[in-house]
């Protein structure tokens, strides 16, 4: 069996800044969020760490790595959706410019495709192949992986048996630096562990 330790990026100066992800590094606050979730892993004997391609998972799992003496491998695969030509915009433009697409990702995502970008059904299609690489790379183990909020819903909905309609449940929602557990064995992933916090006491309340 393959213990998988999911994990949210840390906060960003995107995140702070209120823009639709997609870029972004960690603010100061992330960078505390960062040692605290090292710190709350260091007693962990880990197979591997690995990370979105992106600055910001890097940046997050590479705090980890430091603790444990161990390299990041970066995975293209655990980048978080795509949002195409919306990637760094502010959600208040967002919201202003484009209300019908508002309303159709809140209400139902999965007929969503953002322009330039993905949809659920791709992002999806890359998480499995990720999880699917990962463990026939790591067959048991524990390993762990930085990415966004998006993809971690996404393994949470594989292991819920949920499909992509539900992508905005709210108890589904990740907050930055959360971590969240999953055991894989086969092609069977349950969810052991979601949105954990603890860590984060005294830094932040975690979102």
């Amino acid at each position: 069996m393959l213990r998988l330790l999911l994990v949210r990026h840390a906060r960003t100066t995107w995140n702070a800044e209120g823009r639709v992800q997609g870029g972004g590094a960690l603010d100061e606050l992330g960078r505390a969020q960062a040692v605290a979730l090292a710190e709350r892993l260091r007693g962990e004997t880990l197979d591997g760490i690995y990370a979105s391609n992106t600055l910001r998972a890097r940046q997050t799992a590479k705090a980890v790595a430091r603790l444990h003496d161990m390299k990041v491998r970066e995975r293209h695969l655990l980048r978080d959706l795509d949002y195409g030509r919306l990637a760094g915009a502010f959600l208040a433009d967002f919201q202003r410019e484009k209300p019908g697409l508002i309303e159709q990702w809140r209400d139902h995502p999965e007929t969503v495709h953002f322009e330039d970008g993905e949809c659920l059904a791709d992002l999806r299609g890359r998480i499995s192949r990720f999880i699917a690489e990962l463990f026939a790379q790591h067959p048991t183990g524990t390993v762990l992986a930085a990415t966004h909020d998006s993809p971690v819903r996404v393994v949470a909905s594989l292991a819920l048996g949920l499909d992509d309609s539900e992508h905005n449940r709210k108890d589904l929602v990740t907050a930055n630096a959360s971590l969240n557990v999953f055991e894989i064995e086969g092609g069977e992933i349950t969810l052991r562990v979601h949105n954990d916090v603890d860590h984060l006491q005294g830094i932040s309340d975690g979102h």
